[in-house]
Order: C-alpha cells, then sequence, then structure tokens
C-alpha cells in the first residue's frame, strides 16, 4: 500500500512568540525534523507541508527535500482548513494513495517509528481513522482512509459539516481504532515557550532569529 502524509505548519504560533517549523531540535529544524522521521517510512510516497503563517520565511530557510511545501492563504480558518489544504494537495502528488497520515509541526519528539507503527496498523477494511495513543491516551500521528482524505479534498462537494478535525474523526467513530505506540511523545505538543524548556532543556532558539 502507498500513503501519503499531510504535515500541518500553518499556524501563526502565537503562544510560542516565534515560527515553530523554525524553531530548533539538535542542529535542525522542528520541520526538517519531522520530515526526517516521516521520510523513514517507506510506504510513505508524497508528502505535503502546509505553510501559512510567514511561508516565505519558512520556504527559505528549510530543505524540504522530497517533500513538497504548499502556500495555504486561508490558514487562519484554523486547523482544519489546512488539513483540506493538505488533503488536495496530497491527492494531487498521489492519485492512487490509500490513506494519509496527518502530522503536526509543533511534536517533533514524535519517534520515526511510532510512524511507521501507524502506517503498519492501517487495515482498509476496517479502519478510517487510525489514531497513535499512549497508555489509552489519544495523541499523533493520525492516519485517514482514502475515503476520508477524498471527502477533505473534494472541492466539489459541500464543506464538512464539522468546524475540528477532532470532530470529523468522532463522526467516523465507528471505523475509528487506537493503536498503542509505545511512545509517550504521541501527547507532546511543544507550542510553548515553557513546553520547549521543558522538553528540550533550554530556550526557545529558531533557525532564523527573524522569525
Amino acid at each position: 500500500m502507498s500513503f501519503g502524509a499531510i504535515l500541518l505548519a500553518a499556524g501563526i504560533s502565537d503562544r510560542m512568540g516565534s515560527s515553530k517549523p523554525l524553531l530548533k531540535i539538535g542542529e535542525t529544524t522542528f520541520l526538517e525534523h519531522i520530515l526526517d522521521q516521516i521520510e523513514t517510512v517507506p510506504e510513505v510516497e508524497a508528502t505535503v507541508v502546509v505553510l501559512g503563517a510567514r511561508a516565505q520565511l519558512i520556504k527559505d530557510a528549510v530543505d524540504f527535500g522530497p517533500a513538497t511545501a504548499i502556500q495555504h492563504r486561508g490558514y487562519k480558518e484554523g486547523m482544519f482548513s489546512s488539513v483540506r489544504a493538505g488533503a488536495r494537495a496530497v491527492l494531487r502528488r498521489l492519485p492512487n494513495l490509500e490513506g494519509a497520515l496527518v502530522c503536526l509541526v509543533d511534536m517533533p519528539l514524535v519517534d520515526a517509528e511510532t510512524y511507521a507503527r501507524v502506517v503498519s496498523a492501517f487495515q482498509p477494511e476496517r479502519d478510517d481513522v487510525v489514531l497513535a495513543a499512549h497508555q489509552g491516551e489519544s495523541g499523533h500521528p493520525i492516519l485517514l482512509s482514502r475515503a476520508l482524505v477524498d471527502r477533505l479534498g473534494d472541492v466539489s462537494l459541500a464543506a464538512p459539516a464539522e468546524d475540528t478535525l477532532a470532530e470529523f474523526i468522532e463522526a467516523h467513530a465507528e471505523r475509528r481504532r487506537y493503536v498503542e505506540a509505545h511512545d509517550p511523545n504521541v501527547l507532546v505538543n511543544i507550542n510553548t515557550p515553557d513546553a520547549y524548556r521543558t522538553h528540550l532543556g533550554e530556550e526557545p532558539t529558531t533557525l532564523n532569529p527573524e522569525s
């Protein structure tokens, strides 16, 4: 099976105070680190990065490798709008995909093995949504079936009735499944300076001081 990945990196980062995609983790950025992690999963054949706020700054600073960066001008409408833009883009990149991971740029500590575990767990005959979990608590990444990616990406249809990704997933709860990731970082969002200090042990720094 072949899968796509949608990496959401469009937000304003107002709580962090600087651009989350450009925050440093080791010698690289959150965005590049996550792309490297996803790239280790051979079943993921196309990755789309959804940019919004500070898109040009990020494009100029980051090596996207084989991933495709798109600029979503409607990013201020919220994360669900960015998911839909990513769905359209990943379907263009990989028309035969079986499903797509949805990944968040403020979760750089997720293990590469976790992405692989979620993809491997997907069973198209029974699943529309597979979510990484830790000790019974739901986290990210998640994997959406082709049917749900089509629903999100099809502009010829009315927009989904749901306002958020969580509500959209809840609407498909009958084919939702949680997979124990054995990775506590599926619950860790680094979206504030305090979270950065707690989990990375230093003051938040970015690749580009102008961010």
